[in-house]
């Protein structure tokens, strides 16, 4: 403790309180010795405001003269008019190519006020501005005041600026974030410098400095001026307590100019950034990314601008060695006023976040707000509170229905099965089957797979349980937008989830169905959005790439939505020539992705009809009645639950089509029977694709056909809401049904997890160096035969996109034969190994048969469980096969030796086959052969690479394509050289 009494400390505790005012002893600054410049130029439009405003000061300072370069409006009438009143004391002209710097010089000719005080001439100061200005001059010698934008109707002040600073390249470093509300949240600061605007000058710093520098024309010559006067020990403050309402007029494009407006703002950047030590070529390569950056945010003329600032900065050296001739040698400047080098790095970061944030807030206050997807207190009419709003209720039961089903997936082996084939094992492995297929759906998918941490087994296992709730809260977005109410909205998000589990979309692995289930609503509402778009310049481009990124999701998965959707583009724009660009911006990306897939499309025109990966599916069709009742795959759920679906889903639409007018009546019946035909006609044809037969896949009429039973009702609603909604709680009452039976059944149908058939050490060999095949073969019933041919990339994504056998289906359909009758010829081991085939792999056989193939030559056999035989080719297998004239063998470690020159690689793949060959990184040329693929090897050894040929460029046209689309939907350059509308 201190021996201090307690008296004394509490003394010490408030003697804040005698602390005097640091301008307490500076005699106030009388108004009288203020001399006001204020410049004009073609200002008719706001300049009787401007004088309105200075007639109203209180006080006025002692001397007020208004500076006209070469107004050819009728400036000089009104300028002349405010002199005869008494506004200003008087009015000087000067030609039109003087800057503002020599103009204020011109108003002040050989005067020597105490105080000038600068005026732009749509800087309308408030009444007791100079009164704020001359408090703060009692504590600085330039007096930076608070500016504010023009004010908008109904709308709260909001700040523009209020002094700045400028980064060692250039960049404009604001003190207060523009657009703010206005809260009288700052306080006074020193800083380096600001806008001339309302800018008060001590008489001794303004000639001690020598004024205004002619190099910076406009726009930074109040931040370099500033920054003179802190180099030469003045002091710079600015005082928030002064306020002027700043147009800005120049910058925003409403006064008339002959150039763009960044030009000489980037111009005054680079000379004030180069007369303080930037390099000229550091200065360069920062504009050259800027354009960059200004023709990514589609505004070529910032860009331009932004290319002619850097060339005149360049070709007058002059000017930035006469700037930097003005500033002092000594340079007293304190360092906490210049920005720390690392601020446009944490500036872009900061510019990231508020973009997020602002993306948020859009949907926030969208249509389709965040209280509609999770509350009931919804925007417009009276709020009504509930215990669970219906849209929660919808999303939690979709997401604990989820929870349960998965229930039966969690087990030792990978999930597949109907038509979703095993994951690959990696990322890496994912992307190495984009790379080597031809389908863009299998990029999607390897990017997807990022959804599982990388792992696209765990990607595809979330997917199967998201899609509910994804296509629930698609819906409900399309629905929103559409003007329905939260709970019929709801409701139709509900079904819509329903429709996806009962026609067996998630249960028997259509991934094609899924992602039309989710991506088709988020489509329909993009092209709402793009109908009505009312943008101008590039940002109504936004509108239709949003709508080309959702069409490319279709199209990816269903090819045929490209076709459909360009003929419906073409007939919008015969319809409205002005649309021409909306209509290519949507439909065009698509198609250039779809590009290097095209000859495949065309040589197979059944995959137009199909899903992803076509052949995985059994080409048998779905029996008639359950067309109707929408089995149009094998989910696994009771059939009752169709029934009841699908006939509450009849009575819906019925009730809504008797609610529309004759034109809706028609038109809702033909978007019903349209998709429901065409969907029965297709279920009964057979496609070919890459030798392999498929049916065309049934999901996209079905969903089609789903939606337009669910339009009627729901379109009512957004008309005439009933003030009963029996339907949409009939709606959701379904898909909470279907949630319930799912969340019990589980998944009952294909899709479930499957541990491999094969033994491990099959599995040792088709995935080793050897990269063999295995073939599976088995008898159901004792009468059925089915086959399969295995490796290490088949069966995963992509597998099915082509036949898995190519052109030895008929040897291997031969060999199959023989093995299910038990007449294998004598040189099957040969055969096998011609094929790459190691191992045989029966199931269902009887004694009778094993025994028959227990007598083949070549064949070794084991039990793999009671009704399962593997049969190993004895001797090595391999997928290459190494030929030194009249000798062969098996390349069996990924190797080849040094030997004669005239040596050859055969490949157990088609001659036709998109494989390469490389040894030691050297791509090898393929040699003629007759049936096998193969590879002129010659005499040098090496690592041997053999495999799938990698189309890297393929990916990288996608990726710029999709860089394209991505530009296009990203807003465009904030409106800087935009007029203001809507001002009061």
């Amino acid at each position: 403790m201190t021996d201090e009494p307690l008296h004394g400390r509490l003394e010490d505790l408030w003697s804040w309180i005698e602390n005097e005012d640091p301008a307490g002893e500076t005699p106030a600054v009388d108004p009288a010795d203020v001399v006001a410049v204020m410049v004009v130029h073609n200002a008719a439009e706001w300049l009787p405001r401007q004088l309105l405003a200075l007639a109203g000061l209180q006080p006025r300072p002692g001397r007020l003269i208004a500076v006209d370069t070469g107004s050819t409006d009728s400036s000089p009438e009104l300028l002349a008019a405010a002199a005869a009143e008494g506004v200003v004391d008087e009015v000087r002209t000067v030609d039109a190519d003087v800057v503002f710097g020599a103009a204020v010089a011109a108003g002040l000719a050989d005067a020597e006020p105490e105080w000038v005080w600068l005026l732009h001439d749509d800087s309308a100061p408030r009444r007791d501005t100079l009164a704020h200005l001359l408090e703060g001059a009692r504590q600085a010698d330039l007096v930076v005041p608070k500016l504010l934008q023009p004010k908008r109707r109904n709308y709260p002040d909001t700040l523009s600026e209020a002094g700045q600073a400028i980064t060692a390249g250039g960049i404009r470093v604001p003190l207060v974030e523009e657009g703010d509300v206005d809260q009288r949240q700052t306080e006074p600061t020193e800083v380096l410098g600001g806008s001339t605007a309302g800018m008060l000058v001590r008489g001794s710093a303004w000639r001690e400095t020598g004024g205004l520098a002619p190099e910076v024309p406009r726009h930074r010559d109040g931040v370099e001026f500033g920054w003179r006067v802190n180099a030469l020990g003045y002091r710079v403050l600015t005082w928030p307590d002064a306020a002027l309402v700043h147009r800005r007029a120049g910058r925003t494009g409403e006064r008339p100019a002959a150039g763009h407006p960044h030009l000489d703002d980037r111009l005054a950047a680079l000379r004030v950034a180069g007369s303080r030590g930037a390099s000229r070529p550091g200065l360069a390569a920062a504009s050259l990314v800027r354009a960059a950056g200004f023709l990514l945010a589609k505004s070529p003329g910032h860009a331009r601008a932004e290319l002619s600032a850097l060339r005149t900065h360049l070709a007058t050296p002059e000017a930035t060695r006469s700037l930097a001739a003005r500033f002092p040698e000594e340079d007293h400047t304190p360092a906490e006023l210049l920005p720390n080098r690392f601020w446009p790095v944490r500036h872009a970061v900061d510019r990231l976040g508020s973009g997020l944030a602002d993306r948020f807030r859009d949907l926030r206050d969208s249509d389709t707000t965040i209280d509609d997807l999770t509350g009931d207190d919804f925007a417009g009419g009276r709020a009504e509170r509930r215990v669970l709003s219906p849209v929660t209720l919808v999303l939690v039961v979709l997401i604990v229905a989820a929870a349960a089903a998965a229930r039966t997936l969690l087990g030792l082996g990978a999930v597949s099965g109907g038509g979703l084939l095993p994951a690959p094992a990696s990322l890496a492995a994912a992307w190495q089957a984009y790379l080597t297929g031809e389908a863009p759906w299998l990029g999607a998918a390897a990017v997807a797979s990022l959804a599982g941490l990388g792992s696209p087994g765990w990607a595809a296992f979330l997917a199967l349980l998201a899609a509910p709730v994804l296509a629930a809260l698609a819906a409900l977005a399309l629905l929103r937008r559409l003007g329905l109410e939260p709970a019929a909205a709801s409701g139709g998000a509900a079904a819509w989830a329903a429709a996806t589990l009962v026609l067996g979309l998630v249960t028997a692995g259509d991934i094609t169905g899924m992602v039309l289930a989710v991506a088709g609503p988020l489509l329909a509402r993009s092209l709402h959005a793009v109908h009505h778009n009312t943008a101008g310049g590039a940002e109504r481009l936004r509108a239709p790439a949003g709508a080309g990124v959702w069409l490319l999701v279709v199209t990816v998965v269903w090819p045929l939505a490209l076709p459909f959707a360009t003929a419906g583009a073409v007939w919008w724009v015969l319809r409205d020539r002005s649309r021409l660009a909306e209509a290519l911006t949507a439909v065009g990306p698509p198609w250039l992705v779809v590009a290097p897939w095209l000859p495949t499309l065309l040589r197979y025109p059944g995959r137009w009809l199909t899903g992803v990966d076509p052949l995985a599916w059994p080409d048998y069709p779905p029996a008639s009645s359950a067309l109707i009742l929408g089995r149009i795959l094998p989910s696994g759920l009771p059939l009752w639950l169709n029934v009841v679906v699908v006939s509450a889903l009849a009575v819906t639409a019925a009730v809504g089509l008797a609610r529309l007018r004759d034109r809706g009546w028609r038109l809702a019946v033909g978007a019903i029977g349209a998709p429901l035909i065409l969907g029965a006609l297709l279920s009964r044809v057979v496609v070919t694709v890459d030798g392999g037969t498929a049916r065309p896949l049934l999901s996209p009429w079905a969903l089609l056909v789903v939606a337009a039973l669910l339009a009627p009702p729901l379109l009512a609603e957004a008309r005439r809401p009933a003030r009963r909604p029996l339907v949409p709680g009939l709606l959701l009452a379904l898909g909470i049904l279907a949630a319930g039976v799912w969340a019990v059944v589980g998944f009952a149908g294909p899709v479930r997890e499957q541990a491999s058939v094969l033994p491990g050490y099959v599995r040792d060999v088709v995935t080793s160096e050897r990269d063999t095949r295995a073939l599976l073969i088995e008898l159901d019933d004792g009468e059925q035969v089915s086959w399969n041919a295995v490796d290490s990339r088949r069966p995963r994504w992509g597998a099915a996109e082509r036949n898995p056998v190519g052109d030895f289906a008929p040897d291997l359909q031969a060999l199959v034969q023989a093995f299910a009758t038990g007449t294998v010829p004598d040189d099957v081991a040969a055969q096998l190994t011609s094929l790459g085939v190691s191992h045989v792999w029966l199931r269902g056989f009887g004694p009778e048969l094993r025994a028959a193939l227990d007598n083949a030559a070549g064949l070794s056999s084991a039990a793999a469980d009671a009704d399962t035989v593997v049969w190993t080719v004895t001797g090595l297998v391999s997928r290459v096969t190494l030929v030194d004239g009249d000798t062969s063998g098996p390349v069996l470690r990924g190797e080849v030796p040094d030997g004669a020159a005239d040596r050859t690689l055969v490949v157990a793949e088609p001659p036709g086959a998109d494989w390469a060959a490389t040894v030691d990184g050297r791509e090898l040329e393929r040699a003629d052969a007759d049936g096998r693929l193969t590879f002129a090897l010659g005499a040098d050894g090496g690592d041997l690479d053999v495999g799938p040929r990698e189309h890297t460029g393929r990916a990288v046209w996608h990726g710029a394509v999709l860089a394209l689309i991505a530009i296009l939907a990203a807003p465009s350059l904030g409106g800087a050289a935009v007029a203001r509308r809507g001002q009061e």
